[in-house]
């Protein structure tokens, strides 16, 4: 007979892990945000130069990439039965 606590445990570990993850990006931005304004960096055209570019050219492209999943999902889904059939 398996445990039925189990899955708590699992839950509670992911959960400690996703908080931990969380920290580590908290801290990650904390230390780049002043370094934004310490740091020149050197773009290769001018656009590259605008503060926090690199933050925001990650959030488009986030989004965009998320936006292009859904259209092709809608595009290549099959139904459930696909392979039954």
């Amino acid at each position: 007979m398996v445990p039925t606590n189990t899955n708590a445990k699992t839950d509670a570990a992911l959960q400690r892990l996703g908080w931990h993850f969380t920290r580590v990006l908290v801290l990650i931005a904390v230390i780049l945000v002043p370094l934004e304004f310490i740091a020149h960096r050197h773009g290769e055209i001018a656009l590259e130069d605008i503060w926090l570019f690199p933050a925001i050219y990650g959030f488009v492209a986030f989004v965009f990439i998320v936006y292009a999943g859904r259209a092709l999902r809608l595009l290549i889904m099959r139904r459930e039965d696909y392979y039954d059939e």
